[in-house]
């Protein structure tokens, strides 16, 4: 089988929010799909062992953000690229609350919704959910395949420079703790 021809499917790009026992968590998803219209639901598909997928479970619902075409590399790369294991990232990109969930600013649109039926697939939880709350936003909605042929190197350079940026600021931390202030 060719996994490549799987790209040929049109997927947006999304994060998703959701709250736990430590804050908030999220992650990068590309399956989310409307369902109906009427009532409006949506389906999203979240790997098991994500942190946000049992996040999800626990709590019953998420947010969405849906990313623009123009969305800061740095968002793709904190949400994608580590676990809300080990990071609040949350507390690195600007968002604001709706339904007492994160949302990003500067979406294309964004939905609060709640889960209704739950079913476990091999590698994913697939959660079928009613949109309690949502809005237009304003810009071009980012595909994956967008994402791949566009932005791809440029999230990779924005995360490293995250990485380093953090490893700095510990260091700089570290080196000061136990001197006497002023």
């Amino acid at each position: 089988m060719d996994d490549k021809a799987l790209f040929a499917i049109s997927c947006g790009l999304y994060v998703v929010g959701t709250h736990c026992e430590e804050g908030f968590s999220g992650c990068i998803v590309d399956a989310l799909i409307q369902s109906t219209a009427f009532p409006a639901t949506v389906i999203l598909c979240s790997q098991h062992q994500t942190r946000t997928n049992g996040c999800i479970k626990a709590s019953g619902q998420f947010s969405v953000s849906v990313l623009r075409e123009d969305v800061d590399p740095l968002v793709v790369a904190l949400f994608g690229f580590q676990s809300s294991r080990h990071i609040q990232k949350w507390n690195h990109i600007p968002h604001l609350l709706r339904g007492g969930l994160p949302v990003l600013h500067n979406t294309a649109a964004w939905y609060v919704c709640n889960v209704v039926h739950t079913l476990e697939l091999a590698t994913h939880s697939m959660f079928h959910c009613e949109v309690r709350e949502s809005e237009m936003g304003e810009g071009v909605p980012l595909t994956y395949g967008h994402y791949r042929e566009h932005m791809k190197t440029a999230t990779v350079a924005a995360f490293q420079a995250f990485k380093k940026a953090q490893a700095a600021a510990l260091a700089a931390g570290a080196e000061g703790a136990g001197q006497p202030i002023g």
